[in-house]
């Protein structure tokens, strides 16, 4: 049960920190949020870098949908009736976002390690 809560803490750690990020930083400032979190909350490394890549590809999808139901989807429209890119724009986004959120944990995980081999 424990390891539930922990899990669950870190996934509203990830989201609320990425909703106060978007708001207030630029683009990358979900990948401070990834770092910081796998600084914080020391997993092992597949699950650090699994959390990163599911949860920045969802956040990043999810923004990129909702900018894009303002506008009614027109740039949307645009890419997939022209052709110009060979998949869905929204899939494209999700793949970049969670490649953006996979390096900012790997980051957080490689900083955590290299502050615990300091103080040893």
């Amino acid at each position: 049960m424990k390891k539930n809560k922990n899990i669950l803490i870190m996934v509203f750690f990830y989201i609320t920190g990425s909703a106060l990020a978007i708001g207030y930083l630029p683009w990358w400032g979900l990948a401070v949020v990834f770092a910081f979190g796998a600084l914080l909350f020391v997993k092992p490394l597949w699950q650090e870098l699994l959390l990163g890549l599911l949860l920045g590809a969802a956040l990043w999808a999810g923004i990129s949908f909702i900018m894009s139901a303002q506008n009614q989807h027109i740039l949307y429209h645009r890419f997939v009736e022209g052709k110009i890119l060979p998949l869905n724009p929204f899939l494209l986004t999700a793949i970049l976002g969670g490649l953006h959120g996979l390096l900012g944990s790997l980051f957080g995980f490689m900083l955590g390690k290299w502050r615990k081999n300091l103080r040893k």
